[in-house]
């Protein structure tokens, strides 16, 4: 009876385990950074924005405004802020309809949404109170976000509120 390690084929089985236990373990190692770049790296865009903000608008102990905090905030940090919350239905419904504007050109499409955002900010540092963004369910079961008038707003001359109440 051979010993199978004389065995090409066990020799190369042995191999490919190997193999893949390396990759299992690196594969372990990206996602452990990844985490951390993905903590660091919003971390550097809060300092980054406080940075700009401060020096902007009156130094390192201005209080940050309602607009700032908006401005700045993960989408994990608004869920848990019940004053950014609604504002914050409405710039997803933004994101989309900038999508679907500039379908071709991803690039727009983000620099649309993140003027969208701006407006927004703008809009509660003035003082302005948002609704939750309204959807409604199709035949098809899928909720879908409907346009309202603040959406028009934002992309004034570009998108238009479905009006049911139009005269014939």
């Amino acid at each position: 009876m051979s010993d199978d390690s004389d065995d090409p084929v066990m020799q190369l089985l042995a191999t490919q385990r190997a193999v893949l236990a390396a990759v299992e373990n690196l594969a372990g190692q990206v996602e452990a950074m990844q985490s951390k770049v993905d903590a660091m790296s919003g971390v550097l865009a809060q300092l980054v924005a406080g940075s700009a903000g401060a020096a902007v608008a009156g130094g390192a102990d201005r209080v940050p405004t309602i607009g700032d905090r908006f401005r700045t905030a993960t989408a994990e940090e608004v869920a848990c802020d019940p004053a950014l919350y609604a504002a914050y239905t409405h710039y997803a419904v933004a994101q989309v309809i900038a999508k679907n504007l500039h379908r071709d050109n991803p690039i727009l499409a983000e620099q649309e949404a993140v003027r969208a955002r701006d407006w927004i900010a703008d809009q509660l540092d003035q003082g302005r109170q948002f609704d939750m963004a309204k959807t409604k369910r199709r035949e098809d079961g899928v909720a879908h976000a409907v346009i309202e008038p603040i959406h028009e707003e934002m992309f004034p001359g570009r998108v238009r509120t479905q009006r049911h109440d139009r005269e014939r």
